[in-house]
């Protein structure tokens, strides 16, 4: 899937199926290196076969395809970043996404899918 016809490099993804991933912000927080305000956000990525650029949304109402993430939605982003990715030597056989300790106020929010792992670095911002 990731890479193939499913889910093709450089091509936007919804990170997940149907809908696009919603994230809660109760704080401020820090993700990949942008400054997100509390608030609820849409999640989406561009896989690369090295590093996936990371797009964090104010809109949430869109469906998830990328043929509707029109430019309207599009003006809500509050930004983009990019992260590596990594190669997992046990495969995951269904898309996950959890949450993983990574020292004082902070957290990675990994992607696990196939043999590919996303780090993405979460933490708390400044108010």
């Amino acid at each position: 899937m990731l890479g193939g016809t499913g889910i093709p490099y450089g091509k936007l993804w919804r990170t997940g199926a149907n809908e696009p991933t919603i994230f809660y912000a109760p704080i401020p927080l820090r993700v990949a290196g942008l400054n997100v305000p509390p608030g609820v956000y849409s999640l989406y990525t561009v896989p690369g076969a090295k590093e996936w650029e990371i797009i964090v949304n104010r809109s949430t109402s869109q469906w998830g395809e990328e043929s509707n993430y029109t430019d309207k939605v599009k003006a809500h982003e509050l930004g983009r970043a990019k992260v590596k990715s990594e190669a997992l030597t046990t495969p995951v056989e269904t898309f996950t996404i959890k949450a993983e300790p990574a020292g004082d106020k902070a957290a990675s929010l990994l992607l696990d899918w196939e043999k590919t792992r996303v780090r993405i670095p979460v933490e708390a911002g400044k108010p």
